[in-house]
């Protein structure tokens, strides 16, 4: 774990009010989480569909499935991602949900985030207490964005009343 990163965590933990051993604890849990998410499977390419199901009190909400073929030449299909409430773009939440739990190695392959802070595209979170990840309810529309900035593409291929497919390529 990087120095900069341990004192940071260790002045938020401990402004909680956690003690020695709490604190080391949630360190070791943030080191092991980082460690996973920099070991992720690269993705070759990655097609989410999203079908929008009607709900009498939030309107229509995002049911969003990824399938993933990775460079090891392995398929995976996703869980079901789903969101509600109002307020915020829910097609892109469900967008950055799937992002981050197969496309966050990619920011922590981002040299030197530091300086690239100012250049990144809105919607990612280069984060020096926390893991980086992408942030939902920011506008689908950012994600193109946002792939080109991790050296992808993505793109709507296909749209009707009640779904949309999206594809990222690597």
């Amino acid at each position: 774990m990087k120095e900069y990163k341990i004192e940071n965590l260790t002045r938020y933990y401990k402004k909680q009010g956690l003690t020695d051993r709490q604190v080391n604890n949630r360190l070791k849990k943030e080191e092991a989480q980082e460690q996973t998410e920099k070991n992720q499977k690269q993705v070759k390419k990655m097609t989410i569909t999203i079908e929008w199901k009607k709900s009498s009190t939030w309107g229509n909400n995002p049911n969003a499935t990824a399938e993933v073929h990775f460079k090891d030449g392995t398929l995976e299909r996703s869980q079901v991602y789903k969101c509600s409430g109002c307020g915020y773009d829910k097609e892109s939440t469900v967008i950055a949900q799937i992002f981050n739990d197969y496309l966050r190695y990619k920011l922590w392959e981002i040299e030197d985030a530091k300086h690239i802070q100012k250049g990144k595209p809105y919607g990612i979170r280069l984060n020096y207490e926390f893991s980086p990840y992408y942030e939902g309810g920011v506008g689908a529309n950012c994600y193109y964005s946002i792939s080109e900035f991790i050296c992808g593409k993505f793109e709507h291929i296909a749209g009707g009343n009640t779904f949309d497919v999206y594809q990222y390529t690597e």
